[in-house]
């Protein structure tokens, strides 16, 4: 179901930049605007500004800027949807869609679809209050598990009993349990608890709401699974969750992501401190989460039991990956000593051991030639053939860059192949390929407003002051012929100005997002500095540079109709000759 643009137009303008800002960052006052450390990026001097009266905020160190929903996005690291919810909610409006779109649940299906869910992860926690839960308490307690971090993750324990969910919501929530996978129907239509006697891990999805279950038995039975996972869901889909991610993501700095494999190994990292942490939901790692996680970092860490089927799974990680190694980025594989995980290693030998594993990783590129050169003899051409054979189909998903590079290279060195020949050999995997978003023309940064074209100094104008456009008069519209970009966005900025008499630069900005102007219009935005410079006038400013156009276009259009009339002229001359 798409949100309304006029609704987005509107959340902008209603939105309070500095009152959401300053509930993740301590904002100070400064003058008209507010100042803080950049979120960003360490700095010692603040140069992180928020505008309220633009709805605007720019960090003069790094460059970084951009409107509220902007800021839940970068920083919250939500999606532009889940952005829009975000604010949409802490602003007290209803998120309005378009008519005549569908979607396969109605906003407060969703919702009510949430909130069953989050009073399902509260019964389960609750459930520690009571004898029957006895059990489960010993349980923990032998796995070291404290009961803050318990409380921090929300871990809950499913009693024993067929119908306890149903008997705690009454028999009108039984169709909506069902669909968020809490209840299960047999063939004979019984209706009864999917988690029964089980540890219980709430899954959260980006915005700390609760998706999903994840449920440990406590003692192994033969017939039961040891883990249960919710179902797919409208809510949870488990190539796109990742668990612990909503915690993880709230380290400030966040360097890199630890990748592990259970739901304790997370708990017990986070318990010794190690909080960077974040585990698949039994499957391999997703293109899904790798898009999520390399957005949010660029290093990766994946860290496995020391066994064969730690290295298994590692393996299977390692070509995932391939196609996300752009320039820059970094994944590394730590395996931890024989029979050993990360739960239990962390409360044998502790914080600083753990550590040390991690600090003695595998780049990717020895995991991989390492276990590809102990299938070969490269003592023998068989061998180093067989070796670009078995390289051939994993360095072929590498994209192009530096690291695609140096891999060939590491082949070349290791079996005399020239590396011009493996270019040939192992062409570029389509799937490798990913389109990027070509850049502004200019990202420096100008070291005066009048170094902007005509065309640039009059839309940054009206960005600062939309107010602006109600000054425009009707020689304006000579321009309105003109087939120029730049000329074409100022006519729509002025119009879209004069019906929205209280739009901000950051209401601007978010109307035309994904648009062929939206990079245009983000970069002006970031150069607004020069406009609070107190010895420009920006009225007269904006007048004389649409005076200018204005006289520029007209000579420009008395050339031409002068060199046409002179075309036709001697044209006419030669037909009369």
């Amino acid at each position: 179901m798409r949100i309304s643009p006029n609704f987005i137009d509107e959340l902008v303008i209603r939105a309070d930049i500095v009152e959401l800002i300053d509930s993740y960052v301590t904002l100070r006052k400064a003058g008209r605007e507010y100042k803080a450390c950049c979120p960003f990026h360490n700095e010692k001097t603040a140069s992180f500004t928020v505008s309220s009266e633009k709805q605007f905020y720019h960090c003069f160190g790094c460059g970084v800027h951009g409107n509220a929903i902007g800021f839940l996005m970068e920083f919250a690291r939500l999606s532009y949807v889940e952005a829009i919810e975000e604010l949409a909610s802490r602003t007290g409006m209803q998120v309005v869609y378009e008519e005549g779109t569908t979607s396969n649940d109605s906003p407060k299906v969703s919702d009510e679809l949430y909130n069953l869910l989050t009073k399902a992860a509260d019964y389960y926690f609750q459930q520690w209050k009571t004898p029957h839960s006895k059990a489960a308490k010993d349980y923990l307690k032998q796995r070291g598990l404290s009961g803050q971090i318990a409380k921090e993750f929300q871990i809950g324990y499913a009693p024993l009993g067929w119908d306890n969910l149903l008997k705690t919501f009454g028999t009108a929530t039984q169709e909506s349990l069902l669909k968020v996978g809490l209840l299960k129907k047999n063939e004979k239509g019984r209706v009864y608890d999917c988690f029964r006697d089980r540890i219980m891990f709430p899954i959260h999805d980006r915005r700390g709401r609760v998706i999903a279950f994840g449920g440990r038995l406590l003692t192994d039975k033969e017939k039961e699974p040891k883990y249960l996972n919710s179902p797919e869901t409208p809510l949870f889909k488990k190539g796109n969750e990742l668990y612990s991610w909503y915690f993880a993501r709230k380290i400030r700095p966040l360097k890199n992501f630890i990748l592990v494999e259970g739901y304790m190994d997370v708990v017990m990292l986070a318990q010794y401190g190690i909080r960077n942490v974040v585990a698949t939901l039994g499957t391999a790692t997703t293109n899904d989460h790798l898009n999520r996680l390399f957005h949010d970092v660029a290093d990766l860490i994946f860290c496995f039991d020391g066994d064969d089927a730690g290295r298994k799974a590692a393996w299977r990680a390692l070509k995932n990956v391939l196609p996300f190694l752009k320039e820059g980025r970094q994944v590394t594989f730590a395996f931890l000593p024989q029979g050993e995980d990360p739960d239990s290693f962390v409360r044998k030998a502790g914080t600083e051991a753990f550590y040390r594993y991690l600090d003695q990783a595998l780049p990717l590129s020895k995991f991989l030639f390492d276990t590809l050169t102990q299938q070969v003899d490269l003592s023998t051409l068989e061998g180093q053939a067989r070796l670009v054979e078995l390289a051939k189909p994993l360095l072929s998903q590498l994209p192009t860059g530096p690291y695609r590079d140096s891999m060939f290279r590491k082949l070349t060195e290791l079996t005399g192949v020239n590396s011009n020949k493996l270019d040939k050999l192992i062409p570029l995997h389509s799937s490798s390929t990913h389109s990027v978003r070509p850049p502004l023309k200019s990202t420096q940064r100008p070291s005066s407003f009048r170094e902007f074209s005509l065309e640039y100094q009059a839309i940054a104008c009206l960005l600062y002051q939309p107010s602006l456009s109600l000054s425009i008069e009707s020689p304006f519209q000579k321009l309105s012929a003109v087939q120029q970009k730049d000329i074409s966005l100022l006519f729509q900025l002025i119009e879209f100005a004069r019906s929205n008499p209280k739009l901000t630069v950051g209401a601007i900005c978010e109307h035309y997002r994904n648009t062929e102007y939206e990079q245009t219009l983000s970069w002006l935005a970031g150069q607004n500095t020069f406009l609070t410079n107190t010895t420009i006038d920006i009225n007269k400013e904006f007048t004389g540079a649409i005076e200018r156009l204005i006289k520029k276009y007209s000579e420009q259009q008395t050339k031409e109709e002068v060199m046409s009339a002179a075309r036709a002229n001697l044209l006419g001359k030669g037909v009369g000759g």
